[in-house]
């Protein structure tokens, strides 16, 4: 006998309409795949340690989603001493073009950024931002799991333009040390990267992690997994500075021990389930990135 759909009326009670740990699991897998994409971003965006993600990224994310967005309403603003742009945006499932989200944002020529710039330049931007910010109405928690900020990068731009110029890395005040293992400092990872290269027969991939502006190099690919769960969070690096730039011996954090015979699994929070497998040891990195210091140099 074929099942009757049944209609029930809920009374304005808000009800779970799908199985909260399937949703979670989708979100955790898109989650993955948006870190993957946004940590190979040649210039992110980084505020006080935090990454922001831009319009394209949210774009992204959409997809994963079947979600896109569009503008609604453009109009000029005069305020007197101040004009610009306010648009209206929604938020669209790409299937049947339904709204499920709404925002507005301005760009006005009263921002430090955008005083100089020509009035169709202050339009666009004013389109960008309440494309991204519909985005982020649905998107953010998705975001969030991935260890991103929830406000669009275009909303904190005048923040990045209107900081003190960044003195070279050379020039900061670091607290470091030197010991037979290395050159130690206290850093924060902004990105991670790799590039992959042949020589004579030999296929190898050369990772790059990028602290305070300064690159550090390997070929552990432990060591460039690591770095990419720690983006914008403060970690000790230790490296050997070489002509060929600095080579990343290992990375410390809050929680490790660095010794798997002494380690409390109860310290490493987070990492417990990775350091069972000693993915997140540091006597195992250690000896890793050193077994591969000994590959063929590029």
């Amino acid at each position: 006998m074929a099942k009757e759909l049944v209609a029930y009326e809920t009374h304005g009670d808000i009800a779970i309409n799908r199985p909260p740990e399937q949703v979670l699991a989708e979100a955790q897998e898109a989650a993955r795949a948006l870190a993957d994409i946004i940590g190979k971003k040649k210039k992110p965006i980084i505020i006080g340690g935090e990454q922001y993600l831009e319009f394209e990224d949210w774009q992204t994310v959409g997809r994963f989603y079947g979600i896109t967005a569009k503008i609604t309403q453009t109009q000029y603003i005069d305020y007197g001493n101040v004009q610009g742009f306010e648009a209206k945006a929604v938020a669209i499932k790409t299937s049947d073009g339904m709204e499920i989200s709404a925002a507005e944002a301005m760009c006005l020529n009263d921002e430090p950024n955008w005083k100089d710039k020509p009035l169709f330049q202050l339009r666009s931007m004013a389109q960008t931002r309440a494309c991204a910010k519909a985005l982020r109405n649905v998107l953010a928690w998705v975001v969030v799991l991935a260890g991103y900020r929830a406000t669009p990068a275009e909303e904190m731009q005048d923040m990045t333009q209107n900081k003190p110029p960044i003195m070279p890395p050379q020039a900061k005040k670091q607290t470091q040390t030197t010991d037979a293992e290395g050159i130690t400092i206290k850093a924060v990872i902004e990105k991670v990267s790799s590039k992959e290269g042949k020589k004579g027969n030999k296929v190898w991939t050369l990772y790059g992690i990028l602290a305070d502006s300064i690159w550090y190099n390997t070929f552990s690919k432990t060591l460039h997994d690591i770095a990419a769960t720690k983006i914008g969070k403060p970690v000790e690096i230790v490296y050997q500075a070489s002509e060929k730039g600095n080579n990343l011996i290992a990375i410390k954090f809050e929680g490790c021990t660095g010794n798997p015979l002494t380690c409390s699994l109860s310290s490493y929070v987070d990492e417990t389930t990775i350091c069972e497998d000693r993915a997140v040891c540091m006597f195992q990195v250690q000896t890793e990135s050193k077994t591969e210091d000994k590959k063929d140099t590029i």
